[in-house]
């Protein structure tokens, strides 16, 4: 069976509990992404949920990371939050216009629903509408009234990517790819953001992606007792070691 494109990395890189998993206890916190960056190709940036940044940070971004790099980022609750999906053009433009600094390292935006945004389907067409094309967009909805076939539906027709949550059990969970990638966040086993996937996860997972064929972006976001770091240098592994077995058979 073909191995589709794997993305593996953690959601964000500047936690101190990744110290002595992923960074010696001596790297300045200011090497952390230079770090990071040479032992996984993607991140997902959580901080520009909370804020905006200057030009300087985002070309910075850029500029430290190898040519190779993806980033996923996570749109502004602002958008999600706030004003809950019904956003002006003006600031989904600037969104997009400091996403356009990253170049040909931008991966995939992600946009995460809070638990009590139920689904409006003219408010989500037009938050749509609003987006450019061409753009990997995926959506990451945590109201029960979301996980509807009529609305994978619409993210089929729009290539949307329904994301993939596992939250142990916090939040519904539905297995659906809706586009020609798919986004995975594993936000721990135990907890919301705590425990450690293991083997047994990992591999279920990664037969999961397999299956599905397509893209996909696998983030774990167990940071919290930084367990992110043990799982994706594992899934990582995990990867490379299917990869270069079907290349053999195949090759």
């Amino acid at each position: 069976m073909a191995v589709p494109e794997i993305h593996v990395g953690t959601s964000g890189w500047t936690y101190d509990c990744f110290e002595g998993s992923l960074y010696a206890g001596d790297t300045p916190k200011r090497k952390y992404l230079e770090v990071y960056s040479s032992v996984f190709k993607t991140v997902e940036l959580n901080a520009s949920f909370y804020r905006s940044f200057p030009e300087t940070t985002w070309k910075g971004w850029y500029r430290r990371t190898p040519p190779d790099f993806l980033w996923a980022v996570k749109g502004p609750r602002y958008f999600t939050h706030i004003k809950r999906l019904e956003v002006s053009r003006e600031s989904i433009g600037r969104f997009w216009h400091d996403v356009a600094h990253l170049r040909e390292k931008f991966g995939v935006a992600l946009f995460q629903l809070p638990p009590n945004l139920k689904f409006d389907e003219s408010v989500f067409m037009a938050f749509l509408e609003k987006q450019p094309l061409n753009r990997k967009i995926a959506i990451e909805a945590r109201n029960a009234s979301w996980h509807m076939p009529h609305v994978w539906s619409l993210f089929e027709k729009h290539g949307v990517a329904w994301v993939i949550s596992h939250t142990a059990k916090k939040y519904p969970m539905s297995l659906r790819v809706t586009a020609n990638f798919t986004y995975l966040r594993l936000h721990g086993t135990t907890e919301l953001y705590k425990g450690l996937y293991g083997q047994e996860g990992l591999d279920y997972w990664l037969d999961t992606i397999i299956e599905w064929g397509v893209e996909t972006f696998v983030y774990f976001d167990n940071t919290a007792d930084g367990s992110a770091v043990s799982d994706a240098l594992n899934m990582k592994s995990l990867v490379q070691a299917i990869s270069t077995e079907n290349q053999r058979q195949t090759g």
